[in-house]
């Protein structure tokens, strides 16, 4: 899903298979690599990671020639979206060795014009081939086809998953759609209407994380989880926003729990590789609005 797109369907999105499971293997390797690719240079990042013990630790990276691995998961997405970001984080979190390919939304790639041509939207995950689309539908795909290699993002019993993706939707459709609302809305009168939903959903997910947490410092307890990662793409939208629309969403008296969370949140090592410079998304977000174009 685009930052701009932000209705969320009810149903989940597997496009060109949605009977056939790509073959997991069970028992993958400790040792999980991510490779990082771009539509515009030829190149690949690879960073390893261990999934035993510490399931979000990672070491450096090297950089190799394009082409040199081969890997059954690959990640369209752009660096800005909170969208493709809880994807990457929930991809990390799991330990999973993916290749990533960074799109221009301006010249979209053949590649995601024929993984999503229902929406031209990142972002899609390949699975073998196998194009998944929506971030929600793609996070419930991950943590199902690789049960049980490292963490689960969803609770095991029936109703706390329910929860979790109640919470999930809710930030989505209550969240993060009058937020784009604030930054962008064409009057005042809609720019406040955005900003007064926002916070009001901000209060709200203060009394979700009170619950389902239970004293813990994540949504999913000890871990992080379902809806970690889903709100954990927007984190470096939610700090830059005061400079952005002039709004501190977050406050030490009225949304202390969600202040820690955020602060938690930001000190896991996937965090720390996928989570973008607020300051550059900013400037970013500055220019992009300046233009009046797509972001």
């Amino acid at each position: 899903m685009a930052l701009h797109g932000l209705a969320l369907p009810n149903s989940q999105v597997v496009l060109s298979a949605a009977c056939t499971r790509p073959p997991v293997t069970a028992g993958r390797p400790s040792r999980a690599r991510f490779v990082f690719s771009s539509t515009t240079v030829n190149r690949k990042l690879i960073v390893s990671s261990s999934s035993i013990n510490n399931p979000y630790t990672a070491a450096g990276g090297m950089e190799v020639a394009a082409g040199e691995d081969a890997h059954e998961l690959k990640l369209l997405g752009t660096w800005r979206s909170p969208f493709a970001m809880r994807v990457r984080l929930a991809l990390h979190f799991k330990g999973l060795g993916y290749e990533y390919q960074e799109e221009d939304l301006a010249n979209k790639s053949d590649l995601l014009l024929a993984s999503n041509p229902v929406k031209k939207e990142v972002p899609v995950l390949i699975h073998n081939g196998v194009p998944i689309c929506e971030s929600l539908a793609i996070l419930e795909y991950i943590d199902e086809v690789y049960h049980g290699i490292g963490p689960s993002l969803l609770p095991a019993d029936s109703y706390q998953r329910a929860r979790a993706r109640f919470w999930a939707a809710y930030i989505d459709n209550k969240l993060i759609a009058p937020w784009w609302k604030m930054f962008v809305g064409k009057t005042d009168k809609e720019q406040d209407e955005g900003t007064k939903q926002t916070l009001a959903s901000v209060e709200m997910l203060e009394g979700a994380l009170r619950e389902c947490s239970k004293g813990k410092p994540f949504f999913g307890g000890d871990n992080v989880g379902y809806v970690d990662a889903v709100l954990g793409g927007m984190v470096a939208w939610m700090q830059g926003t005061k400079v952005l629309c002039g709004v501190e969403l977050l406050h030490a008296t009225k949304t202390p729990l969600l202040l820690a969370w955020m602060e938690h949140f930001g000190e896991l090592e996937p965090a720390k590789l996928v989570l973008p410079d607020v300051d550059r998304l900013v400037e970013f977000a500055k220019m992009k609005r300046a233009q009046r174009t797509r972001i």
